[in-house]
């Protein structure tokens, strides 16, 4: 990968669209390329699967601003929208920190989580569940000896991770996290989840727990 020796940044005259409100005003793959792959060994293109929820850029709506195709970046945790064959960086800025993706109904919120701007998939509005996607990068495993072959460098989805609300703050819905921050509620939590066949390993039992602990 041939190393990059400037990164542009543009300040965009407002102008009534989302672009102008860009951040960033390079190709996005290039920028994160440098970013997080300093050594300048790879490009996404070199790495095995791929850091994008869906890496083809789907019609969206972020804040106000419709119809605009764009993708997820659960690596770098940005999206990314494409204008005239460029693609840029949605900035974390409030007035865009809600995405709506009109083919599958997925809605993103940006919110702070460990003093962190982050994006977060809504998995339930009423009670709200939301869902933290990561990807991570695995470096190249050389072979140890003759026998065994290298293991490419890869791209790999870890589980996700659930939130619910309690007092403006967020916390992880998992059985560890609930026995510490809802302790009042863990015995008939328990209960509530054995009549019931709930589990915290099932996605579609998650609101039905987190309306048990916000009553």
């Amino acid at each position: 990968m041939k190393k990059i020796l400037f990164i542009f940044i543009f300040i965009i005259i407002p102008y009534q669209t989302l672009f102008c409100q860009i951040a960033i005003g390079v190709n996005a793959q290039t920028f994160f390329e440098t970013l997080y792959f300093k050594n300048n060994k790879y490009e996404y293109k070199d790495v095995k699967g791929t850091p994008y929820l869906n890496p083809n850029f789907q019609i969206a709506d972020i804040g106000s601003y419709k119809d605009i195709p764009t993708r997820y970046n659960s690596y770098t945790d940005s999206f990314e929208f494409k204008k005239d064959d460029l693609i840029y960086i949605v900035p974390k800025e409030d007035n865009l920190s809600k995405i709506f993706f009109k083919t599958t109904g997925k809605t993103f919120i940006l919110t702070t989580l460990d003093n962190a701007k982050v994006y977060l998939e809504q998995v339930s509005s009423n009670p709200l569940v939301l869902k933290k996607i990561t990807t991570i990068f695995k470096d190249l495993k050389k072979a140890s000896s003759s026998y065994e072959q290298d293991v490419p460098p890869s791209f790999e989805n870890i589980p996700p991770k659930y939130y619910v609300s309690k007092d403006g703050k967020l916390f992880e819905l998992s059985k560890k996290s609930v026995s510490s921050n809802f302790s009042e509620k863990e015995k008939s939590l328990k209960s509530f989840m054995k009549q019931n066949n709930l589990s915290f390993d099932e996605e579609s039992d998650l609101a039905k727990i987190a309306d048990f602990l916000s009553k």
